[in-house]
């Protein structure tokens, strides 16, 4: 036979001649015979193996993740072998990552053979959203609330930013889609020095209720506008009419109450007057009666 046979006594594949096969026993490996015909260069990793790669996340508020921060990660996998193992890693978290990057830490990953270094460990960051902020690289967005009044006249609001409150100015004319510019404010670039701007979206709030008094300046407001030619004005008493008016009555209506109220206090003042007149005229008879009475009887006696 030309062949000795398979020897699979170190695990791979191996065959060798036999004493008449011309290659003097000589053994020889499938693959470097395979690699001989076909080419490839593709030869089989020897010596000890490296460890494993592991893979985590981690969860990170949004200042953390804007500022940087530490976290003490705790690792447990099972090792070659099927042992279970456990094992604590700090990382440093650095300023300015994003929800979604991964965190590459070499060599904090499975032990690998005897010898062989370990494998890396692949943290995944996952940012909570924030309430104020909203993100958009290095830049964030927030969104400020102003009145009607400082929408048109200007003034100052004070605006919460990553580092502090600060005063800002608001100019006059705004519009509801305005956006102010808090240059250097944002967040700071990952592996950079320098930082993101935060935008200011200004909301105008337009109030549900107002007084008598506001309402009439208001409108004073309008036809103001109307005479002057600026702006957008018209159609507000004829579509609109007065809410105050319409829940408590308008001056037509308290003047008529005002003279039904004068009527009945005059026609009550001649009933009362009238009444007592006729009275004492009945009382002023009486006694006439009772002193024509008392005449008569003294006539009487007297004769």
């Amino acid at each position: 036979a030309p062949f000795g046979g398979f020897d699979f006594g170190d695990g791979s594949f191996h065959f060798s001649s036999g004493p008449g096969g011309g290659m003097g026993g000589q053994e020889i490996d499938a693959e470097e015979l395979f690699d001989a015909f076909f080419g490839g260069g593709r030869r089989r990793p020897r010596g000890p193996r490296r460890g494993a790669d592991l893979q985590m996340h981690v969860r990170l508020t949004f200042q953390e993740a804007a500022f940087g921060t530490t976290k003490d990660l705790h690792l447990k996998y099972q090792a070659r072998g099927g042992e279970v193992k456990e094992r604590d890693v700090s990382v440093d978290v650095p300023p300015g990552i994003d929800n979604g990057m991964n965190l590459r830490l070499q060599g904090q990953g499975a032990e690998g053979d005897p010898g062989a270094p370990r494998g890396n460990l692949l943290v995944q960051v996952i940012v909570d959203e924030d309430e104020y902020f909203q993100r958009d690289g290095a830049d964030v967005h927030t969104e400020i609330p102003i009145s009607v009044v400082q929408a048109v006249l200007g003034g100052t609001v004070d605006v919460k930013t990553l580092t502090g409150t600060v005063e800002m100015k608001v100019p006059k004319g705004c519009q509801p889609a305005t956006k102010l510019l808090l240059r250097g404010k944002g967040i700071q670039r990952l592996h950079g020095a320098s930082k993101g701007n935060q935008i200011v979206h200004l909301k105008i709030e337009i109030p549900q209720k107002v007084t008598s008094r506001q309402e009439e300046l208001l409108r004073e407001f309008d036809e103001e506008t109307k005479k002057c030619g600026r702006g957008v004005w018209g159609g507000i008493a004829q579509a609109a009419g007065s809410a105050f008016e319409t829940f408590f009555g308008g001056k037509e209506d308290k003047k008529e109450d005002k003279k039904e109220e004068k009527g009945e206090a005059k026609n009550e003042g001649k009933e009362k007057s009238g009444g007592e007149g006729k009275e004492q005229k009945a009382e002023d008879k009486d006694q006439g009666d009772d002193s024509d009475d008392e005449y008569e009887e003294k006539k009487q006696q007297a004769s």
